[in-house]
């Protein structure tokens, strides 16, 4: 019973070192930079002494530990947070929710998003922020060298195919989004309380924006279950408990058309394995349909 007990702590403590395992927080990435100090550190729900009122969302996508190091030069200063997420999936999720319209730095060589007040990075199970305290733009330069410093340490990890499910046309770039839970749904749409898409924490929803022949938007949200009979317990769930705000207009035996608030129509539709979910429609949902 022993070994057990301390073979589960192994194989734990290895899953939770992830891209800590071989990161290296730099240390002289740039003349006259220096560390503030020994990183402070966070696992799991510690999280919520770090970040407060937003610790929810990444322990939501899967949150395992942060590594936070500040850097001084003089009076100024850049703090630097590595996020190990549990999976590269769970890294996507967090990054596509922090990182808004993409606005790429050049010289980072990792998929990334920001400015010269700060970065959003993503690599493998790593999510990563440079703040820059100061805000100014000539510490630009700097926090390149930083990201640069660091990403060579953190290994790429496999490569995310979820997002490949989203069918590509009409979609509207740059609006793809992961969902893990409520917070990370809350943000795109209230179906309802609580996990209304039955996800469980371990499944990942997939949503995107999507444009209709006059350019009118619309959301596109798709669930891929382990198998048919997950999904319909889904799809009742989500039938049985859907927001009161949402009045159910027409039925059918494995679907359902919805008006919101704004009489703007959703549609809920099981096919096997999968739920397709159609919201904020101008246009009857047959009409709006994208291929």
């Amino acid at each position: 019973m022993r070994k057990a007990v301390i073979l589960g702590f192994l194989l734990f403590s290895a899953r939770l070192l992830g891209a800590f395992q071989t990161a290296v927080l730099p240390g002289g990435f740039s003349p006259g930079w220096q560390k503030a100090g020994p990183p402070a550190e966070f696992q799991g729900d510690q999280l919520f002494n770090y970040i407060d009122g937003g610790a929810e969302i990444f322990l939501e996508f899967g949150f395992d530990r942060l590594l936070v190091q500040n850097y001084i030069r003089g009076n100024s200063e850049i703090a630097l947070e590595l996020y190990q997420m549990e999976s590269p999936e769970s890294a996507l999720g967090i990054y596509l929710f922090k990182c808004g319209a993409e606005t790429p730095i050049e010289g980072v060589p990792a998929r990334n998003s920001g400015d010269h007040t700060q970065f959003t990075i993503l690599k493998g199970s790593a999510f990563i922020h440079i703040n820059n305290l100061d805000g100014s733009a000539l510490l630009l330069p700097v926090m390149v060298d930083l990201a640069r410093g660091l990403l060579e340490s953190i290994p790429q990890g496999r490569a995310v195919t979820l997002q490949e499910e989203l069918p590509e046309k009409a979609k509207v770039p740059g609006s793809e989004r992961l969902i893990r839970g409520p917070y990370a749904l809350q943000s795109i749409f209230t179906l309802g309380e609580g996990d209304i898409l039955d996800l469980r924490g371990n499944i990942f929803a997939l949503a995107a924006d999507y444009k209709d022949q006059e350019g009118e938007p619309s959301t596109r949200l798709l669930v891929f279950y382990p198998d048919e009979s997950r999904a319909e317990v889904a799809f009742h769930n989500l039938l049985a408990n859907l927001d009161p705000y949402l009045k159910v207009i027409e039925r059918r035996d494995r679907g359902f058309v919805f008006k919101d608030y704004r009489q703007k129509t959703g549609s809920v539709e099981r096919i096997g394995r999968r739920l397709e979910i159609r919201l904020n429609l101008n246009a009857s949902p047959a009409g709006a349909r994208t291929s």
